[in-house]
């Protein structure tokens, strides 16, 4: 494994190539044509700007590598505990009536990889003012969404609204189609609860290849959250999201699940808030919940009675 990590850490691959490219180059600068000398240089121009320019990055590229196979061992390993550790309990569930299936096994195999995440955190007295010093750079900056990749709005528009209400696109109710009884409780206040888990809505976007505001005008009847600047530097202090993000919008992830069905990287990404982050969410999503139950037609109730 190890001899794959040469140079930046993206393979030797990569870095052969660029190798070869480079003594071919100073073979025929003296001897080829210039035309030929300079389509060189792009190419090779061209595969290092593919290389990451950092550790964290060429560290990441390397785990994409063996993601696969670094799963398949974590896989392994919580299948044991399930055979030994939990053996006990599981079987004094079901001989007490209580089902379960496969999953209530995967909820306790994410319980158990957010467990495992905290002894890597970084350490919060130490990155606290940092963060927010990063936060409040990439505010002024202007508007970019938790992933810099499905940034679309302009600064402008971040600096007139940095505080403030929320926006009105953060709500649906600017939509006036019919509503459903499901969609309006997808903005239900009782639902963000402790071990409710959310995903940033950029996570989400990127994965459909489009950008979050495309995506909330698709469905635009979804749930989100928008962070204040509060919010993103205790995510970003717990690495819950991304350092210099600046708009962030979280969503449920039950809701995800239940509209793009399970994704093992956005299962891997979703996490739990503090009880302070949600207090602010209830307070915020009562009035949008009113509001959106005064709209609802009686017909919405029938298959309740």
């Amino acid at each position: 494994m190890f001899d794959k990590m040469t140079g930046n850490g993206n393979g030797n691959k990569m870095n052969m190539r660029i190798h070869v490219l480079e003594q071919i180059l100073s073979s025929i600068e003296t001897d080829g044509s210039s035309a030929r000398v300079n389509s060189l240089r792009q190419v090779i121009r061209r595969n290092k700007a593919d290389m990451a320019d950092d550790a964290g990055k060429s560290l990441d590229l390397m785990r994409r590598i063996f993601q696969n196979e670094i799963t398949k061992e974590l896989q392994q390993i919580m299948d044991r505990h399930i055979r030994t550790t939990f053996s006990p309990a599981i079987e004094n569930l079901k001989k007490n009536g209580h089902v379960v299936d496969q999953e209530v096994i995967n909820d306790l195999y994410t319980s158990i990889l957010d467990a495992a995440k905290a002894p890597f955190m970084r350490d919060r007295a130490s990155t606290m003012n940092r963060d927010r010093l990063n936060s409040e750079k990439s505010v002024k900056r202007g508007y970019e969404s938790d992933e810099s990749d499905v940034s679309i709005l302009s600064q402008s528009s971040e600096v007139k609204r940095r505080r403030g209400r929320p926006r009105k696109e953060d709500e649906p109710t600017l939509d006036l189609s019919p509503l459903t009884l499901h969609e309006v409780l997808r903005w239900c206040p009782e639902r963000h609860l402790l071990s409710t888990r959310y995903i940033p809505a950029a996570k989400v976007a990127a994965l459909l290849s489009i950008p979050v505001t495309v995506f909330f005008s698709k469905y635009p009847r979804m749930f989100r959250y928008s962070c204040d600047e509060d919010d993103r530097a205790f995510l970003m202090e717990e690495k819950k999201l991304s350092r210099g993000a600046g708009r962030c919008y979280l969503m449920v992830m039950d809701d995800v699940t239940e509209l793009l069905g399970r994704s093992p990287d956005l299962e891997f990404a979703a996490f739990t808030l503090n009880e302070h982050i949600l207090l602010k969410m209830r307070s915020r999503t009562v009035p949008v919940f009113e509001r959106l139950k005064a709209r609802l037609p009686p017909s919405a109730y029938i298959f309740n009675q």
